[in-house]
């Protein structure tokens, strides 16, 4: 029990490892697996990571996710997302919450993409965050909204662009306590068929950018592997992907050098 108290002192004292209150988190196990490099991602959980892919959905999907952060139960994260495409773009509701019972966030988002052309698409996401703290610091919540921009500049080439909170929202009445505004810019590039690399950073106003990047190798059309790398938390994950019928199988897990693994996994439905 000591020593799980220590780690998630130490998780909560970590500036980019740890959960800010409402910092912008990626979702999805495919995600986890290449170390958040996601941003030119086109599934289903670009509703958290860019919401300019979800316009590339031609079927309607639902999916859910779980992460143990650091493998304590006080530090996961759940979150689900629903995506319904449109002859006029894609709209999607997302949901995730993190925390518990003395420290909770949550956050609600409506999401709408549209694919301009083959070379080119934009999301926009309105969102609500809702900080459950135990009293007697009472609550918060804050409406904010993200966008994002992708662009296919060939058959190979992608680069991704995505801004969460632009409006560096209050978070605290009495302190100059802001929700950060986050910027992510990152390309992929199709090595082959099969093969596929992805780079990005990231950057939050108070805090030194971060840089990770990522690979994705399909074995067949039903099984694929995956690696990732932040060099800014010397940390690494890695993982694997099963497609089975309607149904998408992500598995993975991050690795920190001094807090150790965070598993995650996520189930997708194509409908």
């Amino acid at each position: 029990m000591k020593l799980n108290k220590l780690l998630l002192l130490l998780s909560l004292t970590l500036p980019i490892s740890a959960f800010a209150a409402f910092e912008n988190h990626p979702a999805g196990g495919r995600s986890s697996a290449i170390c958040n490099a996601s941003v030119t991602l086109t599934d289903l959980w670009s509703s958290f990571n860019n919401q300019a892919g979800l316009a590339y959905l031609t079927s309607p999907e639902a999916g859910i996710s779980y992460e143990s952060r650091f493998r304590l139960k006080e530090m996961s994260y759940k979150s689900f997302a629903f995506a319904y495409p449109l002859k006029s773009g894609t709209i999607a509701l997302s949901s995730s919450q993190y925390g518990f019972n003395l420290w909770s966030e949550s956050k609600v988002g409506l999401a709408y993409a549209k694919s301009f052309n083959r070379y080119f698409s934009g999301g926009i996401q309105l969102d609500y965050l809702y900080l459950n703290k135990e009293d007697p610091y009472g609550n918060k919540s804050i409406l904010t909204f993200e966008v994002g921009i992708l662009s296919k500049i060939s058959n190979r080439i992608a680069v991704g662009f995505h801004l969460f909170n632009p409006l560096n929202s209050s978070i605290s009445e009495y302190s100059d306590e802001r929700l950060q505004a986050c910027l992510r810019l990152g390309a992929s590039y199709k090595v082959s068929e099969s093969f596929s690399l992805m780079a990005e950073t990231e950057k939050q106003i108070n805090d030194l950018p971060t840089f990770r990047c990522g690979a994705e190798y399909e074995l067949n059309q039903f099984v694929c592997f995956r690696t990732g790398v932040n060099t800014s938390l010397s940390s690494f994950s890695f993982g694997t992907g099963i497609t089975y019928a309607h149904f998408h199988f992500d598995l993975s897990s991050s690795y920190h050098q001094v807090l150790g693994f965070s598993p995650q996994a996520s189930v997708t439905y194509v409908f």
